[in-house]
């Protein structure tokens, strides 16, 4: 009994282990890989605080500047792994960038040279502007010898931002996927029961007297379908070089574009009628055709509106 208390009171008296970076990180099977950026952002993680643990090792005797790192660096990864468990990524990946130029103050000469030469590497894929300037006029400062800490962690402040902004493009692009599969879904099904209901039948028939309502009515709809598969189109070649303000300005223009097509086709529909488009005989169906073609193709539509408009001057 004696000899168990001892232990008990020995135990007590042990100083409590100090927190590792390790400690911050909960189990792998917390975090289920719903995809390749998740997948990808625990990786980091994993890494992250394997190369802290590390540190810790190689300055544990170490007091003054880099303690304080390494604390600061040990508060960030915890913050980054509550933060990935909480699906907050953009703030997870910050404090994970954090953590990496935090480090840069416990690196050697060769290991700052080293990401030195891999920062500007990234930093010459970057899109051409201001960033490229500044890694540029940055890096002069450097040559010949190992970069100064301030000037590194400069480096990577401009490739870690540009990483941001690239995902922050990405997620952008992406929000636009469930939207736009429901509409071409809704539009391909509501064409297929129009035409079983017989909404398309006047155009195979001869015995139907074609009114221009009915080919006004069915106009909108393919300027409206013609519309949208160009939505389709711009989605799949979005610009990620471009700026985040630009993507929700381009994001919400391009949700307008089928509505645009719509009422493309009414204008369209007058001007055959009117003859004012001269292109031989045209039947009802290459009328909405045109009218798909005007929906899908702005460029083609102005420059009818420009021909159209420049007969009339030069009549007048």
């Amino acid at each position: 009994m004696t000899e168990t208390s001892n232990d008990d009171k020995a135990a007590a008296a042990e100083p409590p282990a100090a927190a590792t970076s390790t400690t911050f990180l909960p189990p792998t099977d917390r975090w289920p890989a719903r995809d390749a950026q998740s997948a990808t952002l625990e990786a980091t993680l994993l890494d992250s605080a394997r190369a802290l643990q590390a540190l810790h090792e190689r300055f544990a005797s170490e007091s003054g500047e880099l303690h304080d790192m390494l604390g600061r660096c040990d508060a960030l990864l915890a913050r980054a792994s509550e933060a990935a468990r909480g699906q907050r990524t953009y703030v997870a990946w910050d404090c994970l960038q954090q953590i990496e130029r935090e480090r840069v103050l416990a690196l050697s000469d060769d290991e700052r040279r080293a990401e030195l030469a891999l920062v500007l590497a990234e930093s010459r894929s970057l899109p051409a502007g201001w960033r490229q300037d500044a890694a540029e006029a940055l890096a002069a400062s450097a040559r010949g010898h190992a970069p100064p800490v301030a000037v590194l962690q400069g480096l990577l402040r401009n490739v870690h931002a540009a990483r941001q902004e690239r995902r922050h493009r990405i997620a952008l692009v992406r929000q636009q996927l469930p939207v736009l599969a429901t509409m071409l879904i809704v539009a391909v099904a509501f064409f297929g029961l129009w035409a079983l209901l017989g909404g398309f039948d006047w155009l195979a028939r001869d015995d139907v007297e074609v009114t221009v309502g009915m080919i006004l009515v069915s106009g909108v709809l393919m300027g409206y379908f013609g519309g949208l598969v160009s939505f389709a189109f711009n989605w799949l070649r979005a610009d990620l070089s471009a700026r985040s303000p630009d993507l929700r300005t381009q994001r919400w223009l391009s949700f307008a574009r089928p509505a645009i097509g719509a009422a493309v086709a009414v204008p369209i529909v007058l001007f055959v009628e009117a003859g004012l488009i001269n292109l031989g005989q045209l039947s009802p169906a290459l009328v909405l055709a045109l009218c798909f073609l005007g929906g899908f193709s702005e460029r083609w539509f102005v420059a009818r509106i420009d021909r159209i408009a420049s007969g009339g001057a030069d009549r007048g």
